[in-house]
């Protein structure tokens, strides 16, 4: 179930509680789009404590398919997220980066005041907490590029599954590319991570190409061989060599992050 709530200050207040179906998403399309005829532009307070019964891969997926069927981003001012779960700050984190048009900010669900100074306008320190892996919007629909800025997390790696699943369906085939600018190691709990894995395992009937730019030797080498025995077609290059995989794959970066 969702609940919306316009606040004084044209500030759209969004509670997600219980199972979600298609009806609860619509209903946030409507509000969103009401409260930003009547204010010209709005900011969005979503608070995600109270949610059960889907993947939060999913919900996050439908709100993006949401925003992106709305008129304009330049409709918004800050949207702030409550969230206790530190995968979710990623992934709102890797779109803030995308949508730098619009200020976005996770906070813990105690922080219920902070997030709404923030969404009024005041000074609200962010996070210090960077996600190790950075999205890199393409010129092509069915394809995803991330950048490996530090060391890989648990909560990184489930927020580029978010990414994926949500492409997965939108296009039957897609094609990756992974640049790694600098690589300090992943967090051991991501050999753990049985739910992760699965995802990854099944995911691989949906890609084509697969491009792995930079990094240690090692990295790029386990990378050729595994493509040996993948019904994906990998290829690694040479840090000095991301034109060359770009080119590869036929695409060409929006912007650089």
């Amino acid at each position: 179930m969702i609940e919306v709530e316009t606040l004084p200050g044209a500030i759209v207040s969004i509670d997600v509680t219980g199972k979600l179906d298609k009806a609860d998403i619509e209903h946030v399309i409507t509000e969103l789009e009401a409260a930003r005829e009547a204010h010209g532009k709005i900011s969005v307070i979503v608070d995600l404590t109270g949610f059960a019964g889907m993947t939060a891969e999913a919900l996050i997926a439908d709100l993006r398919y949401g925003f992106s069927h709305l008129s304009e981003l330049d409709h918004y001012e800050r949207i702030a997220v409550l969230t206790g779960h530190d995968w979710i700050e990623t992934l709102v984190r890797l779109e803030g980066r995308v949508f730098r048009r619009v200020d976005i900010r996770c906070f813990k669900p105690e922080e219920r005041q902070r997030a709404r100074a923030f969404a009024n306008g005041m000074d609200v320190a962010p996070a210090e907490t960077t996600p190790g892996i950075v999205r890199v919007p393409t010129d092509r629909g069915n394809m995803l590029a991330f950048r490996i800025t530090d060391t890989v997390r648990a909560a990184d790696a489930k927020a580029v599954m978010g990414f994926l699943n949500d492409t997965y369906a939108r296009h039957d085939k897609i094609d990756l590319i992974v640049i790694i600018d600098e690589f300090e190691g992943f967090d051991p709990a991501i050999l753990f991570d049985t739910g992760t894995w699965s995802s990854k395992a099944k995911s691989l009937s949906h890609v084509g190409r697969y491009a792995i730019v930079g990094g240690p030797d090692y990295v790029r080498n386990t990378a050729s061989f595994l493509g040996a025995f993948m019904p994906v077609e990998i290829k690694a290059f040479a840090r000095d060599e991301e034109d060359e995989a770009w080119a590869w794959l036929n695409a060409g970066p929006l912007l650089e992050v």
